[in-house]
């Protein structure tokens, strides 16, 4: 059966790649760059769900020292009357000032990176790297390579909990000025213990990089990614997202799992091994000196595996992240991304976006549902999804487990995209 399901797997994979030409965009995921973006940063240690953190690694690949240019970029939700981070309405009602709205917002702290030659620098969201904790201070005996070292390097922990945001990295001058270097590369590992048990499950992902064209970066604080006066390259015209349609039957876990579990003595339905799909977007175009992000309309194509298309599509500010079967309905079992309406196992989604350039990355969740459809951890099954949680939450999902994919992207933007940093 597992033989089986890999070939057609495989097979459709083939064929729906196919429908996608051979134009490849000039945003990267497996080369040194001159920005780099990792559109999910989560980290989430309090009350509202099971414990995630988020793991940065840096590496300057040249055998010059590197400077950078970073800000973390909060898209938490904010009551209006206490400032305290929301995930509803209901949770702005406490106390006996009366209710407030839970309102999105979005606000960046920058920080700068300095990196030795062919040095890699990894730290932990929650807890960021003092002046004091980096491993070459630049004293006696703590330099590297031509005496370089990280003194400068300063990178404060996200600001809040639970954190969800975003950051971005890029390469300067000296004087704080862009640089035309591309010689950095990224990846972030996220880690989620499950609910109710020792137990814990990782995803990782490599940061999205935008080259910098050699000798068109000026001076000023406005980075042009493609288009006409372009000093990056562009961003992409559109994201390809291969997947399983959420709520399908996990052809992978499959009964050999869910008989394990049982044998633990839990009463697991042998049948329902399930995969849900989390998509996270970001807007290329942000204006980080006055605090502005941006936006953009996110088209989706759909495709099941014989090719029947459907369509749909949503508003990105900030930061978007949504189980896939939540994009277009509140009912998922309704959603053209439910395996029951597409009525195959996997697709393609084919994302463009108008306004702003989009980058993002997928992670897929794959769990196990009790008989009377209730994942083990208390959140509930892929019909009964609950609305008023983040994506992040299935995460920690207990008998689940996490993969981060980097999404396929396609052509270049016609249009530029505008990072404004200070």
């Amino acid at each position: 059966m597992k033989r089986m399901n890999s070939l057609r797997i495989g097979v459709v994979a083939a064929a729906l790649s196919a429908l996608t030409g051979t134009a490849s965009a000039d945003v990267v995921s497996d080369q040194p760059a001159a920005i780099l973006i990792w559109p999910d940063v989560i980290s989430a240690l309090g009350e509202f769900a099971a414990p995630v953190d988020t793991v940065f690694q840096i590496t300057n690949t040249s055998l010059e020292p590197v400077l950078m240019h970073c800000f973390h970029e909060n898209a938490n939700y904010h009551c209006s009357n206490t400032g305290e981070v929301c995930l509803f309405a209901e949770q702005c009602c406490e106390g006996s000032d009366g209710c407030g709205t839970c309102d999105p917002g979005w606000l960046e702290t920058d920080f700068w990176i300095r990196l030795t030659p062919r040095q890699p620098l990894g730290w932990v969201a929650s807890e960021g790297m003092g002046r004091d904790e980096v491993p070459l201070t630049g004293g006696i005996g703590s330099t590297g390579i031509g005496g370089a070292s990280n003194a400068g390097t300063n990178i404060p922990p996200v600001a809040e909990q639970p954190y969800n945001g975003t950051l971005k990295c890029i390469t300067v001058n000296e004087d704080g000025s862009p640089s035309d270097r591309n010689v950095v590369k990224g990846e972030s590992t996220r880690i989620a213990v499950h609910q109710f048990d020792s137990l814990g499950t990782v995803a990782k992902h490599n940061a999205i990089g935008i080259r910098a064209i050699e000798g068109a970066v000026n001076d000023d604080n406005e980075l042009v990614l493609g288009g006409g006066g372009a000093e990056y390259e562009g961003c992409p015209e559109q994201l390809i997202v291969n997947h399983m349609f959420d709520g399908v039957v996990d052809p992978i876990i499959g009964a050999a799992a869910v008989a394990e579990a049982r044998a633990s003595g839990i009463p697991f339905d042998a049948s329902t091994g399930t995969v849900l799909s989390r998509l996270t977007m970001v807007p290329c175009t942000q204006d980080l000196l006055r605090q502005v992000p941006g936006s953009a309309v996110a088209q989706f194509l759909v495709y099941n595996e014989f090719e029947q298309r459907f369509s749909t599509s949503r508003t990105v500010e900030c930061k978007f992240e949504k189980i896939l079967s939540l994009i277009d309905t509140t009912d998922p079992e309704r959603s053209i991304f439910s395996a029951g309406v597409s009525g195959t196992v996997v697709g393609q989604s084919r994302i463009r976006a108008v306004g702003s350039g989009l980058v993002g990355v997928l992670t897929e969740v794959r769990y196990i549902e009790t008989m009377d459809g209730v994942i083990s951890g208390g959140l509930t099954s892929q019909a009964k999804i609950p609305r008023r949680v983040p994506a992040w939450h299935y995460l920690g999902v207990a008998n689940g487990e996490q993969a981060d994919v980097n999404i396929h992207q396609q052509g270049d933007r016609a249009e530029s995209d505008i990072i404004t940093i200070p």
